[in-house]
C-alpha cells in the first residue's frame, strides 16, 4: 500500500474529512495494523501526500486529485474530494417546451439556489446536514442532501463573498427561512464541524440587514 493510499483509507474510516491530527493517528493505526514501516517521519509524510494530491494545494502534481481543503493548506481539516456532494437536480427542472412555456409564462423565481465548488466543500464538512436542525433529506441514491445558504447574499445589492465564513449549511425550511429574513443567526446555536468558521461579519449583517422581526398586533 502507497502513502498516499494510506491517507485516503485513513480518511474514509474518519467519515471522509478529519483534523490532521486524527489523520496523523489514523494513518499510524492502518500501517501498525498493516506491519508497514511507521517513520519518525510520518506526519510530514502525510502532510506532503495530501498537498501533491490536491489542486487546493500549490504543491500539486497535477496528477491525483484525491484531497480538498475548504479553508485553505495550514488550518489542520483535509477531506476526501470524493465525500464533496455532487449537484442535486429536481425532476421539474428540464427547460420547458413550446407548450409548457405558454402555460408558465407567469412563472416568478423567488428564491436561488446557488451550488459552487466552495458550497459543495463546505456541505461534505457538515455531512449535509443543517446546522440549525441537524436534519437532512434522504435521497433516493442513499446519499443526504441539505442546501447551502449565503449569509451575505452574493447576488445584487449585496455582493457577498463565495467563501467557507460565508456559508452556513441548512435544511431547505431553514434555508427559506434565512432567505426571507424569518429568523436571525445565533451563532452559539449552530452545529459546528471542524475546519468551517462563519465570520461574526457575515452574522452581523444577516441580523441587521436581512432579518425582519416580527411587528406585534
Amino acid at each position: 500500500m502507497t502513502w498516499y493510499e494510506t491517507v485516503e483509507m485513513a480518511l474514509q474510516n474518519l467519515g471522509g474529512t478529519a483534523s490532521l491530527k486524527d489523520v496523523y493517528e489514523e494513518v499510524r493505526k492502518i500501517r501498525m495494523q498493516q506491519r508497514l514501516s511507521v517513520p519518525s517521519s510520518l506526519e510530514a509524510i502525510v502532510r506532503k501526500e495530501l498537498e501533491y494530491n490536491s489542486q487546493d494545494s500549490s504543491n500539486w502534481r497535477g496528477n491525483r486529485n484525491l484531497f480538498f481543503s475548504v479553508e485553505g493548506i495550514g488550518n489542520g481539516v483535509w477531506g476526501l474530494r470524493a465525500h464533496i456532494p455532487r449537484s442535486a437536480f429536481a425532476a421539474d427542472l428540464s427547460n420547458p417546451d413550446q407548450s409548457d412555456a405558454t402555460r408558465i409564462s407567469g412563472l416568478t423565481t423567488s428564491r436561488i439556489i446557488r451550488d459552487t465548488a466552495m458550497t459543495r466543500k463546505v456541505k461534505a464538512l457538515h455531512r449535509s446536514k443543517c446546522q440549525i436542525c441537524d436534519s437532512s433529506i434522504l435521497m433516493p441514491d442513499g446519499t443526504s442532501y441539505a442546501e447551502a445558504h449565503h449569509i451575505i447574499p452574493i447576488g445584487s445589492p449585496h455582493y457577498g463573498p463565495d467563501v467557507a465564513e460565508n456559508i452556513v449549511i441548512v435544511c431547505p425550511n431553514h434555508h427559506a427561512q434565512l432567505d426571507f429574513g424569518c429568523v436571525e443567526i445565533n451563532v452559539e446555536e449552530l452545529i459546528g464541524a471542524a475546519g468551517h468558521t462563519i465570520s461574526s461579519k457575515s452574522i452581523a449583517y444577516h441580523n441587521e440587514k436581512i432579518f425582519v422581526p416580527k411587528s406585534t398586533p
